[in-house]
């Protein structure tokens, strides 16, 4: 790569890092002091809130995250072009907020394990919305992650502040969600007055011909984002059905430092991915980098699994230690399927094979998780993620070696 390429993928991978460092080393600076306080029954709630919060966001996000990125970083030397690409989006998103919180609302109404948790699933729906508008994609289209950075660090900060003063009792388990959300208010703030301020990008209304075309654009790679969403959530949401909340937070608990090794190789994916857009020519180089970084995070997580466990939690979370060992071998299939699907599949432009694997995969996955999680419970549902995706890294895999012989 030429010297200024090796700058700013560098510069954007540190920016990355320390973006989702900040955002799971704070909570898990918070976790031993909350968990022993909540308790494990609540901490489940508040899992099972999240999940439905975050297929929410999925559809809310559409495609929009990978889309935008790529549009972007093809046309950001072009500030109108920039500024029309951002206003649909954004516009775009809000149509698709009301529409998912109306249907949401209704889902509510009807499951009664949701009704008892409503306020947890409302904040956690607010918490997604404001996330969504700190606009991550446009910092990486423009290549300048360090700016979305500082406010997450920033944002992080206050809310563990707000955690240690605050949080005393069992009955301040409310708070726990509460404070994250009023981080990503601050967070979307600070990025919609970077992106209008420092960048120029004037926000419009778009005409209804641009949305319904950004919405097209977008179908087939929606479909694949909504289908991985699903799969990485329905597990918190059949435990806290079937096995009771408890069962939910112990699921959950392993989750979240599977979740590290996970957004790990997301930092690596998306730093590479405007550059792929642009450079598709360096994807060998990039697959061996994503492979071996996959594999040592597998490799650590399974190793640590213990001493993780034992450090954040309190001695009701042990029986997460198998759960997280387990979930970590996933970690390196999430790597290929990363490396062959998003990061190649949509840049060859081959979003209709991407969504198809994906929604076949995903189906016969919906199967798979509630066989196991009925018949084995959490450590089945742990085993259905480590089988479905090494089904989407071979599906994935097999793809782009039938798009090369092409």
């Amino acid at each position: 790569m030429k010297d200024s390429n090796a700058r700013t993928l560098t510069k954007n991978f540190s920016a990355l890092a320390v973006l989702q460092a900040m955002r799971y080393l704070i909570p898990f600076i918070v976790l031993p002091y909350v968990t022993p306080i909540i308790g494990v029954e609540h901490f489940g709630e508040i899992a099972v809130a999240y999940a439905i919060a975050l297929i929410f966001q999925t559809f809310v996000k559409f495609s929009f995250d990978f889309i935008g990125a790529r549009d972007i970083a093809r046309n950001r030397e072009d500030m109108e072009k920039v500024s029309d690409i951002v206003s649909t989006i954004l516009c775009a998103r809000i149509i698709l907020y009301i529409l998912a919180f109306t249907l949401l609302s209704c889902i509510v109404l009807i499951v009664p394990q949701f009704r008892e948790i409503w306020l947890l699933i409302l904040i956690s729906v607010a918490t997604a919305f404001f996330s969504m508008h700190v606009s991550e994609w446009f910092f990486q289209g423009m290549e300048k992650m360090e700016h979305i950075t500082i406010v997450n660090v920033i944002s992080r900060v206050v809310y563990l502040a707000l955690i240690f003063l605050f949080i005393k009792e069992r009955e301040d388990y409310i708070l726990y969600p509460l404070f994250n959300l009023f981080g990503f208010v601050l967070a979307a703030v600070y990025s919609i007055s970077m992106m209008t301020m420092k960048y120029k990008c004037r926000l419009h209304i778009p005409s209804w011909e641009k949305i319904l075309g950004s919405f097209k654009t977008g179908k087939d790679l929606f479909v694949n984002q909504v289908c991985m969403s699903f799969c990485v959530n329905l597990p918190n949401i059949l435990l806290g059905i079937v096995s009771g909340s408890a069962a939910a937070g112990l699921y959950d608990a392993a989750g979240r430092l599977h979740n590290v090794g996970k957004h790990s190789v997301d930092v690596l994916n998306r730093t590479f991915f405007p550059f792929l857009s642009r450079h598709l020519d360096k994807h060998t180089g990039y697959r061996r980098i994503n492979f071996v970084f996959s594999l040592l995070l597998a490799v650590l997580l399974f190793v640590l699994a213990p001493f993780l466990i034992r450090l954040l939690y309190s001695e009701e979370f042990l029986p997460a230690i198998t759960l997280l060992r387990i979930l970590a071998v996933s970690v390196f299939f999430i790597g290929i399927s990363s490396a062959y699907g998003v990061n190649y599949l949509l840049l060859v432009g081959q979003e209709k094979l991407l969504r198809n694997i994906t929604l076949i995969v995903t189906l016969l996955g919906v199967v798979l998780f509630t066989v196991l999680t009925f018949l084995f419970g959490a450590i089945g549902a742990a085993v259905a993620v480590v089988i479905l995706n090494a089904g989407f890294a071979m599906s994935y895999f097999v793809a782009s070696r039938h798009c090369v012989e092409q």
